[in-house]
C-alpha cells in the first residue's frame, strides 16, 4: 500500500535475542510503506543490540527509517518515553518485540482511520500463539466490541473486557498529543499500556477492526506472562495501583471526576488482591479462621469494599469451612 502518512512504531526491548528476528521480520513485511521503527535497547546483556545492528540494511533496502537508542535498563515505560520525544509519524504504535504485526497490521488501521475520522484510535483482534509453534492458534485475544455507548475508559480501570498488548493499537499523532501533551508517561516497570491508552480513551473515541491482524506470542520469558508467586502477584497488582492512580492524579479533568474513578480503581485492585489471596487459600486447601475473617473485613473497609459485599464474602466462607 502506497501512502504519503508516516507510521512510527516505538518498541522497547530488553534480552530479546530469542525472539527479536521474527518480529522484525514481521515489520519489514509490512504492505504499508511508510513506516520508522524506533527500537529502544533497554540495557540487555544478550545479543539484542547485535540483532537489531544487523537489520539496519534490510530496513535501508525496504525503504523503513530504523532508529535504535540504548539505554540502562529502566524499564517498558522508560524506554517508550524515549521514542516518544522523537516519533515523527502521523500514526503511533508501541508493540512489544516478542509478538509478530501481520502483514496488513499497519494498512488496515491506517486505512481505517483515514475512512473514520470520528475515532481518534483504533484496536484489532489478535490471536494468542504459542512461541514453540506461532502458526498454530492457542486462542482468540480481542476487546468485544460493546454495543451503544463504549465504557473503554471505564473498563481499564477495572481490567474489564480491554486487551493490554499494544500491537492491536494505533493513535492519531494530534490525538496522542493533545491527551498526552507532556509526550512523557509515568515510568513504572508495570509496563506502559495503561499510561498511554487511559488518557487517550477518556479524550477520544476508539474505532474497531474485527478482523485478527496481530500475533501476540506466549511464552515463560516475558515479564508480563510468566509465573509468580502470591507474595510477588500482590505486589504486582500493588504496582498497578500506584500506576493508575499516578496516571489519573496527573489527568486535565475536575477533582470530582478524578476523585470518582479514585474510587473506582481502589475497589477494583481491592478485589483483585482478595482474589489473589482466595485463589491461594483454596489452592493450598486453607480452613478459614476466625482470625482470618476478622483480617479479610479490616482489609475490606480499608480498601472501598462496602459491608453487603463483606455480608455476601462472609456467608460465602461460612459456607466453605462447613464443607471442609
Amino acid at each position: 500500500m502506497n501512502n504519503n502518512s508516516l507510521v512510527s512504531i516505538i518498541t522497547p526491548c530488553f534480552n530479546g535475542e530469542k525472539y527479536l528476528k521474527p518480529y522484525l521480520d514481521s515489520v519489514i513485511n509490512q504492505t504499508y510503506d511508510r513506516i520508522e521503527l524506533i527500537f529502544v535497547n533497554d540495557g540487555s546483556t544478550d545479543h539484542t543490540l547485535d540483532i537489531a545492528n544487523s537489520y539496519k540494511p534490510i530496513f535501508d533496502k525496504r525503504g523503513f527509517s530504523f532508529v535504535i537508542i540504548s539505554q540502562e535498563n529502566k524499564g517498558q515505560a522508560a524506554a517508550i518515553n524515549q521514542g516518544l520525544k522523537i516519533f515523527n509519524g502521523d500514526y503511533l504504535m508501541w508493540v512489544d518485540s516478542d509478538d509478530i504485526l501481520l502483514s496488513e497490521n499497519v494498512s488496515r488501521k491506517v486505512e481505517f482511520l483515514k475512512s473514520h475520522p470520528e475515532y481518534g484510535f483504533v484496536l484489532c483482534e489478535a490471536e494468542i500463539v504459542s512461541s514453540d509453534n506461532i502458526d498454530m492458534k492457542l486462542s482468540d485475544y480481542r476487546r468485544k466490541k460493546p454495543e451503544g455507548n463504549d465504557t473503554l475508559f471505564t473498563d481499564l480501570l477495572t481490567g474489564d473486557n480491554v486487551v493490554f498488548n499494544p500491537g492491536v493499537i494505533m493513535v492519531r499523532k494530534e490525538a496522542f498529543e493533545k491527551s498526552i501533551p507532556t509526550k512523557q508517561i509515568f515510568e513504572s516497570r508495570e509496563g506502559q499500556n495503561w499510561q498511554l491508552m487511559l488518557p487517550i480513551s477518556y479524550y477520544y473515541r476508539c474505532g474497531y477492526i474485527e478482523e485478527c491482524l496481530f500475533k501476540v506470542v506466549s511464552h515463560s520469558e516475558s515479564h508480563s506472562r510468566m509465573n509468580r508467586t502470591t507474595g510477588q502477584q500482590l505486589s504486582r497488582i500493588d504496582g498497578f495501583s500506584v500506576l493508575l492512580n499516578e496516571v489519573i492524579s496527573n489527568m486535565s479533568i475536575s477533582d470530582a471526576e478524578k476523585n470518582k474513578y479514585l474510587d473506582i480503581i481502589s475497589l477494583s485492585i481491592a478485589r483483585q488482591r482478595l482474589k489473589t489471596i482466595f485463589a491461594a487459600g483454596f489452592k493450598a486447601k486453607i480452613k478459614y479462621s476466625n482470625v482470618f475473617f476478622g483480617a479479610l473485613i479490616y482489609l475490606f473497609l480499608n480498601n472501598g469494599i462496602g459491608k453487603e459485599d463483606i455480608k455476601r464474602i462472609y456467608r460465602f466462607l461460612s459456607a466453605k469451612r462447613k464443607i471442609q
